[in-house]
């Protein structure tokens, strides 16, 4: 695999991880129907997708044995 590949995984990852935690932890904190949840379900989102991207690409390259610097 290329590190373009593991990229795109690790990209999509965090994508998934971010859009369940942001989803259910607004969910405990609002109502489905305010309107306020979905920003903060996007703040959630962006600040899980900031945190997490690094480190799980970094693993993700260790697992596999990846050089970055083909």
């Amino acid at each position: 695999m290329s590190y373009n590949i593991v990229s795109i995984i690790s990209i999509v990852i965090t994508t998934v991880i971010a859009l369940l935690i942001s989803h259910y932890l607004s969910l405990v904190f609002f109502e489905d129907t305010n309107n306020l949840r979905k920003v903060v379900q996007l703040i959630i989102a962006v600040v899980i997708l900031t945190t997490f991207y690094a480190p799980i690409k970094y693993i993700l390259l260790k697992y596999m044995n990846i050089n970055d610097k083909e």
